[in-house]
């Protein structure tokens, strides 16, 4: 029996049970475990595609799987936080919005499995979806420390509210835009440091939030300023009128 790919298999069914109890821990009002399971989601969804890679134990089962913990996990799970933290006292827009948050990176996903046969090991077209799911759980999290008068850290109204909710329209549109994204990950020091920050994340409040900060700095970062740096290996989107699928171009 080749036990190989059950290892990764466990990674990614981890990351699918960490964004189902995010959804249950916010509709209990658990908002703050809500969104350091999407985290934890995260982190264990970076794992299980780096440990398949280590054993080479990659398959096409575990890279569909996979899109479908991005879609509950980074999709459903931090648009139902966000209707749960502040949203819902939006009205329509509210609706609009947590709507716009699924479908964006719905059509993400779906554009990501079409156009990247390299399933993004050479770079993104479009914000991956985890940026904004990532930033909509760490801002909800340190909305919900309690360590702020509670007015600094509004997500319903006040300059907190203004910054979060511009912020996360930007990146709803950046998900389906066609600019291109370098994968974080392949950095291992990039990747160690996330780790960090996410096991702070489940620290004292104090720690938390100050990680929470620092992910929410470089997920702004990573989303406003990197597709404007010199490029590296990237899929782009190749128009024809032949039935092809889409290649990797390299960029210097």
């Amino acid at each position: 029996m080749n036990w190989r790919p059950l290892i990764p298999f466990l990674f990614t069914s981890a990351a699918m049970v960490a964004g189902v109890m995010s959804l249950l821990e916010a509709a209990t009002g658990n908002l703050f475990a809500s969104a350091q399971l999407i985290m934890l989601s995260m982190i264990l969804d970076g794992l299980d595609g780096q440990v398949a890679r280590s054993l080479k134990a990659t398959s096409a089962f575990g890279a569909e799987l996979d899109t479908f913990v991005d879609i509950v996990s980074f999709g459903v799970a931090p648009a139902f936080l966000a209707w749960s933290a502040a949203l819902h006292e939006y009205g329509a827009l509210g609706v609009i919005l947590v709507c716009s948050i699924v479908l964006s990176g719905a059509s993400r996903l779906a554009r990501f499995r079409i156009v990247d046969p390299q399933r993004g090991q050479q770079g993104y077209l479009g914000l991956p979806i985890t940026v904004l799911g990532g930033w909509l759980a760490v801002v909800v999290l340190i909305s919900e420390s309690a360590l702020f008068q509670p007015d600094w850290m509004s997500l319903v109204d006040g300059p907190m509210a203004t910054l979060t909710w511009t912020v996360t329209v930007m990146f709803v549109l950046l998900q389906v835009s066609h600019l291109r994204y370098e994968k974080p990950t392949k950095i291992p020091i990039l990747f160690g440091a996330s780790l960090v920050a996410v096991v702070c994340l489940f620290l004292t409040r104090e720690i938390a939030v100050a990680a929470a900060v620092a992910i929410a700095a470089a997920m702004f970062l990573y989303g406003f300023v990197t597709p404007f740096l010199p490029k590296h290996d990237v899929v782009i989107e190749i128009d024809s009128d032949d039935d092809e699928e889409p290649v990797p171009v390299r960029h210097g």
